[in-house]
């Protein structure tokens, strides 16, 4: 439970995240200064690339820089930094500080750091820790910071409220509800329509037209270096490979885990008492609690490197089942209990020859891939045609004579042996007839220049080859219209007067209700169709609306007008007064914080921003 715990503190402590991200004046890579303050290109790289690894896993593929930028990611990421320097410049001027004592009780309160009972657990903050790899007094000057931060964004926000009048009016007006009758027009069969005539035909290819057209293409010539092939062609040593062996041979083995679990006193004489206790035969468990009044903490199965410094040596002396004599670190006196053992296993090198062999070559061809397409870089800015230059180095390069934004031919096949899929159909797309493309790095360290030499314009596709589809589709519309007729007609009863009711059974159709829904209400098991819902909400009682669905019609009479549902009403108005309030100092905030910008002199080095995403020559150490 360690990770989540620590994620509470994060999440407690920073308005706009922590760490020590910000530099003073002086530093030659400056993205941006705010005040006395410099946001460094490293900090910026830092977290743009962890923001951009956050969206691509949110849409399960990883994010060109292209896609990053459409998406607004280096703004979003330079905004967020700016921001937190601007609250750190403010309140630097401002003098605001914390106490230690104002430490201590942020500390003792926090959640992440107490027990079931709630009470304050120094084993679970001395963990913390651990994990982040942070030291007390590096944790104290987060904290410190973080607090100025919410410091200044309390104060300037604190009284804002949302008023009780606009929150009960959108209060009545989000949760308002309906009822109606409706009865639904299923669509029908089209086996029942029999075949379109030829004009018919005709007349439904030419309407939709747009829709039967083939999608645009391009002809392209493609330069690509690829790390595969340059790696075929690396022939590794034996003499490297044992080098390589020897200097992973640590990596490659299994290091012995042990299953730990410790108990942390605070001065030896208890430490002391406690190891005598359970070398008398005690439970570990029991007197472990009974000694601090909580349960030891069990770290699980650790390798010695996992362990501090401290504990480790002494840890992995002990047998299976074994107890330790009381071990001092800067934490307090441990006793700890080892329990399973897992052995480890040495590397073996014949084992791991073909693994080794394939990642040498694959480090090298990147060495070499990367030669290449400097050397590349350095032909066709002279003006070289791509193949040309190309062919002078001894790199392939070959014409695709049709493709399309979705890598397919002319024929809908996918086309094979392209980059990296996603970056290559971006810079497709945006390379015109006639231009080419700057050189560009794919996410697994190829490279791929294209040109565009033709473009291949959408056309119609011909009647011969579209014809069931356009049979299909004109089924479909006459199907529709039909339905809609015969929908409209009923309304035109319903509106002079009849039964619903009686007119429902009369045409074979079921009459049912809805449940009282809302405006907004698109739950299918409340409400036939979102539109309706919509609809309904533009009418008065009694009154009759037709709603369009795909393979149906939709008549509802409404039938009632209900307020709010009184069952947790007052607890869902707090948290609509609540949402309120939050944008509302959300507001105030963004106000506070541009009178900030204007006031604190903030400059952005707009070029090494963009250079930074794209990993532009001064930062190109950052990429390999």
């Amino acid at each position: 439970m360690l990770i989540p715990l620590f994620g509470l503190l994060i999440l407690s402590f920073a308005v706009w995240g922590i760490g020590d991200i910000f530099r003073t004046q002086g530093h030659n890579q400056s993205v941006a200064t705010v005040g006395d303050m410099v946001i460094d290109q490293q900090t910026y790289a830092q977290e743009l690339s962890q923001e951009i690894a956050t969206v691509s896993r949110r849409f399960g593929t990883q994010l060109t820089p292209e896609q990053a930028q459409i998406f607004g990611i280096p703004q979003q990421v330079l905004n967020r930094l700016v921001s937190r320097a601007l609250l750190d410049e403010m309140a630097s001027r401002m003098g605001l500080i914390m106490t230690e004592e104002q430490m201590r009780t942020e500390i003792l309160e926090n959640p992440a750091f107490q027990d079931a009972t709630g009470r304050f657990d120094r084993n679970r903050f001395i963990q913390a820790l651990q994990f982040s790899n942070m030291s007390e007094a590096g944790f104290l000057q987060i904290l410190g910071r973080d607090t100025s931060r919410q410091q200044l964004t309390q104060a300037v926000t604190e009284g804002a409220v949302a008023p009780q009048s606009l929150t009960r009016q959108l209060f009545a007006y989000r949760e308002e509800r309906r009822v109606a009758d409706y009865v639904v027009l299923e669509n029908g069969d089209a086996s029942a329509l029999g075949q379109p005539d030829d004009a018919a035909i005709q007349e439904t290819y030419e309407s939709a037209s747009a829709s039967l057209m083939t999608p645009e293409f391009k002809t392209v010539t493609l330069v690509h270096l690829r790390v595969a092939d340059a790696a075929a062609e690396i022939a590794i040593s034996e003499e490297d490979l044992l080098a390589e062996f020897e200097a992973r041979r640590e990596e490659l083995s299994k290091p012995e885990r042990r299953e730990v679990t410790q108990a942390v006193l605070s001065d030896e004489a208890a430490a002391q008492a406690l190891a005598e206790v359970i070398a008398g035969g005690a439970d570990f468990a029991a007197a472990a609690e009974e000694a601090t009044g909580r349960a030891p903490v069990a770290l699980g199965l650790v390798a010695k490197a996992e362990l501090p410094a401290a504990l480790s040596d002494a840890v992995f002396a002990l047998e299976s089942g074994a107890t330790s004599a009381p071990i001092q670190s800067a934490f307090g006196w441990h006793v700890a209990q080892v329990g399973a053992v897992e052995p480890g296993e040495e590397a073996d090198l014949e084992t791991l020859r073909d693994q080794l062999e394939r990642e040498l070559a694959d480090n090298q061809a990147i060495d070499v891939v990367i030669e290449q397409a400097n050397r590349y870089d350095e032909a066709i800015a002279g003006g070289l045609p791509i193949e040309e230059a190309a062919g002078n180095l001894g790199i392939p390069s070959r014409r695709i004579a049709a493709i399309d934004l979705q890598g397919r031919d002319a024929e809908g096949n996918v086309v094979e042996g392209l980059p990296a899929l996603d970056q290559f159909i971006e810079v497709l797309r945006t390379t015109a007839e006639g231009d080419t493309s700057l050189l560009t790095e794919t996410l697994d360290g190829d490279y791929f220049v294209i040109r565009v030499d033709a473009l291949i314009a959408p056309a119609l596709r011909p009647l011969e080859e579209v014809r069931e589809d356009v049979v299909r589709l004109w089924q479909a519309r006459e199907l529709g219209r039909i339905s809609q007729e015969r929908a409209e007609a009923l309304v035109q009863r319903l509106e002079a007067g009849e039964d619903f009711a009686a007119l429902a059974e009369a045409e074979g159709l079921s009459l049912q209700r809805t449940e009282p829904i809302t405006r907004f209400e698109n739950n299918p098991q409340r409400t036939p169709a979102p539109a309706l819902s919509q609809q309904l909400f533009d009418i008065d009682p009694g009154d009759v609306t037709l709603a369009a669905t795909p393979g149906s019609q939709i008549i509802a009479k409404l039938e009632q007008v209900l307020g709010a549902d009184q069952d947790g009403q007052q607890e869902r108005l707090d948290q609509l007064s609540d949402q309120l309030e939050a944008s509302i100092k959300d507001d105030i905030f963004q106000q506070f914080l541009g009178s900030l910008q204007q006031e604190l002199d903030v400059t952005v080095n707009q070029r090494l921003v963009e250079q930074t995403l794209t990993g532009g020559p001064s930062y190109a150490g950052q990429n390999h």
